[in-house]
Formats: structure tokens, C-alpha cells, sequence
């Protein structure tokens, strides 16, 4: 039986009886407090996972049988799409700021569909997807996390209140995760 993502998803790789193979993207700007927020949920997951921290010039580690991979990044490009089309599902994790009426924690599920940005070389994560689309006639069932920033001053320390909510957005992506199979459930409380 196919198990859903804890939202009622279910991903296409599970409906056709395939393992879940999934892709946690963790981007922005580390050197600016609160946007480099996936990156120290990323550390956390891993942490809390019992995986080897990251390497500052290692953008991708792949763990757990070759099913679970976590790449760091600055921006989303496409060339990414030709990785994304490899995995059944796809995490975007971002920071946000007030007013976009997102709870503090947000998780979404997403849907491809091409939006500009306003720099040509950067995407979001729905246009990302509608290019896996395009070029590939397939892409990940995506889903966005986004922690909410306060602080996007020069440094790399979270500010305290973001720092509460990234231990909350660990939490989600580690029932994700058991959800997808990838870990057990007694593991990683």
C-alpha cells in the first residue's frame, strides 16, 4: 500500500509500486543570517539522523541506500532539472519573510507552473518543476518548507526566533521522511 506524505499526497513513485526516492534542497544566502536557514535545518536533519555533517564544498550527499539526497545550494537553476526528474519527490526548504501570509513553518505541496523571477539565471521551485516538465515529460511531486526569517543582516548565525522555528521545520521533514520509508519509525525521535 502506498504511504502518503502526511498531507494525504502520495507520490507517483509509490502509486506504481517503485521506492520513494527523495531530493531536500536547501538554498539561499548562509552569509545572511536568516536566509541561510535550510542550510542549518539540513545540519539539524542530519544531526538528528545520525548522517556525517556536511562539508562546506560538498553541494550533494546521498545517504540512506541511495534513496535520500540533501544538496545546498545558493539559488535554483535550471540545470537542475535534469537531477530532479531521478527522484519521486522533491523538498524545497527556504526562509520567508513577514506579510506573505505563510504560517511560520510553512509546508506546501506544489504544482509546475512557470512564474518569472526577477533575475533570468534564478527559478522557483514551481517553475523548476514546469521546466523537469517540459524538457523530461515527468517531475517530482514538490513541496515547499519555508521558515520564516527575522534577521537578514550580514552573518551566519539564525536569530533566536528563527532558530526556534528551524528545530519545528526538522520535525517536519523528519515525519516526511518516515513517511517516505526512508527511516523507521522508532528511529530518529
Amino acid at each position: 500500500m502506498a504511504q502518503t506524505d502526511g498531507a494525504g499526497e502520495t507520490s507517483r513513485a509509490e502509486t506504481q509500486g517503485e521506492e520513494a526516492r527523495v531530493l531536500l534542497i536547501g538554498y539561499g544566502n548562509m552569509s545572511r543570517q536568516d536566509d541561510g536557514v535550510a542550510f542549518h535545518v539540513l545540519e539539524r536533519l542530519r544531526q538528528r539522523l545520525g548522517l556525517p555533517s556536511s562539508s562546506a564544498d560538498v553541494e550533494e550527499m546521498v545517504w540512506i541506500e541511495d534513496r535520500l539526497s540533501i544538496m545546498q545550494l545558493h539559488q535554483l537553476t535550471p540545470e537542475l532539472a535534469e537531477e530532479l526528474v531521478q527522484y519521486s519527490d522533491v523538498v524545497f526548504i527556504d526562509a520567508h519573510v513577514e506579510g506573505m501570509e505563510w504560517e511560520p513553518v510553512h509546508w506546501q505541496q506544489i504544482s509546475p507552473a512557470y512564474r518569472s523571477s526577477m533575475v533570468s539565471h534564478h527559478l522557483n521551485p514551481t517553475s523548476l518543476l514546469a521546466l523537469c516538465e517540459t524538457l523530461y515529460g515527468r517531475h517530482p511531486t514538490g513541496y515547499v518548507l519555508s521558515v520564516l526569517g527575522t534577521d537578514f543582516d550580514f552573518g551566519e548565525q539564525l536569530s533566536p526566533e528563527t532558530s526556534a522555528l528551524a528545530d519545528q521545520a526538522v520535525l517536519r521533514l523528519t515525519d516526511f521522511v518516515r513517511t517516505k520509508g526512508l527511516i523507521a519509525q522508532g528511529d530518529a525521535p
